[in-house]
């Protein structure tokens, strides 16, 4: 399947050419051909998810396959059934194309995973008549549909895609269809602001392109700015929910994409300290409000390597940058509440969540130093955990070996990442401290 309209996007790539092959053998001698996977494309609201779908559409037709697509209505009025209907009125166009042709390719654009009537009726598609005519289905989603939907499904089997950032190299090349002459200035805020973001890498390169924003001047800065947050994060990222529920999940998810990770306990601290608009009645109500915001805007996910909810990158990185760029004391203050809630955490939590709260006080010490104090903040932090009060010589050890392997805290360090993990190592030689 070929690349062109698509970056980084090649193992996907692959894996839909294998669907696409696999369809075209005569299921009388491939029993495989029989039990095609319902594939899921899924991921942020601009991260590639229609563009790599009408990649499966152009090889799909060069293969000679019969395809039916389908856009769904995004976002879809409360009620409306809007989506249920257009699968509806899809189904005898199916079962036409599976009896005329003997196969089919079927490709739905932004399927709602949180929309009960849009999921009945796509069951009720896979089990259209059509003999034994093999059937590939393609859809895409903001997130993968819940394991409830997935045993209403089988024995249809599924197969999940989700889509990431771009890698650089990537950017860089979707940069340079969009924009091929920004300055070199102009091209290193976008590719930094954006972080693989394709949705925002868009938006940067048309308001650079014509080359009257200058990114060095704090004005044109404001201007980029007000582009992201206007079309990705208001348009794109909360564009499902109802304007007038925008500015409360934008307050919110602004402050959640602060800390790396958050708990229903530190959501609660975060949102009295400061967004008290924002409190709730009953603490048990902080457990509902990130499952709420993931089902309507796909930006959160339960991590449980970090045991908490994480805002999904790019999102929090273009988050990130919004409050560095806007509001850089703020974004200190809460950086600063964030080492003090996960050191109190380190030294008198619960056993289990010691050992994560020092790797997070760990590291928003360091991202609280400038880059330059970087390698002194490290050498402070390094003596403090050498006269640790480490509950048992096994915490030492799993907390020493997750300071030196965690990806984000040797990013932030840099080109002091390998000094750090050595001394590390020297420290878990040690006795440790009596």
């Amino acid at each position: 399947m070929s690349a062109e309209g698509c970056v980084n996007r090649q193992q996907e790539l692959r894996q839909l050419e294998d669907a696409l092959q696999l369809l075209r053998q005569d299921p009388r001698q491939d029993p495989a051909a029989q039990r095609l996977p319902v594939i899921t494309l899924c991921g942020l609201v601009g991260i590639g998810k229609t563009t790599l779908l009408r990649q499966v559409e152009q090889r799909a037709q060069a293969l000679g396959l019969p395809v039916l697509w389908r856009n769904l209505p995004t976002p879809e009025p409360a009620g409306a059934g809007a989506g249920a209907a257009i699968l509806a009125q899809l189904q005898p166009a199916l079962e036409t194309c599976l009896h005329e042709q003997g196969r089919a390719v079927l490709l739905l654009d932004d399927v709602d995973p949180a929309n009960p009537s849009q999921l009945q009726q796509l069951s009720a598609l896979l089990q259209t008549p059509g003999g034994q005519a093999p059937l590939l289905v393609i859809v895409t989603a903001g997130r993968p549909l819940s394991w409830s939907w997935e045993r209403v499904l089988l024995p249809q089997p599924l197969q999940v895609l989700e889509l990431g950032p771009l890698d650089p190299a990537s950017s860089a090349l979707l940069l340079e269809r969009h924009a091929p002459a920004l300055s070199p200035e102009a091209r290193a805020l976008a590719l930094t602001w954006a972080d693989g973001y394709p949705l925002a890498l868009v938006v940067l390169a048309d308001a650079l392109r014509d080359g009257t924003l200058d990114p060095r001047q704090p004005a044109a800065r404001a201007r980029l700015l007000e582009q992201l947050t206007g079309r990705v994060l208001r348009q794109g990222v909360l564009g499902a929910l109802p304007p007038e529920e925008r500015p409360v999940a934008e307050t919110l998810l602004r402050l959640l994409a602060v800390p790396r990770r958050f708990t229903a306990m530190l959501l609660q601290d975060l949102i009295e300290q400061f967004a008290p608009a924002l409190t709730q009645e009953h603490p048990f109500a902080y457990f509902f409000l990130p499952q709420r915001l993931s089902a309507r805007t796909s930006t959160l996910r339960w991590q449980f390597g970090h045991a908490g909810y994480v805002v999904v990158e790019p999102v929090r990185h273009l988050l990130q940058v919004l409050w560095r760029e806007q509001d850089p004391d703020r974004w200190q203050d809460i950086q600063r509440w964030l080492a003090a809630f996960w050191s109190q955490r380190a030294r008198q939590g619960r056993e289990s969540e010691r050992v994560g709260a020092l790797l997070e006080w760990s590291l928003q010490r360091l991202q609280l130093a400038a880059p330059a104090a970087r390698a002194q903040e490290s050498q402070a932090l390094l003596a403090e955990l050498a006269a640790w009060p480490w509950r048992d010589p096994g915490e030492r050890q799993q907390a020493l070996a997750l300071l030196g392997q965690d990806q984000e805290l040797l990013t932030t360090l840099g080109e002091q990442a390998a000094a750090w993990q050595a001394a590390l190592r020297a420290l878990a030689l040690q006795p440790p401290p009596s």
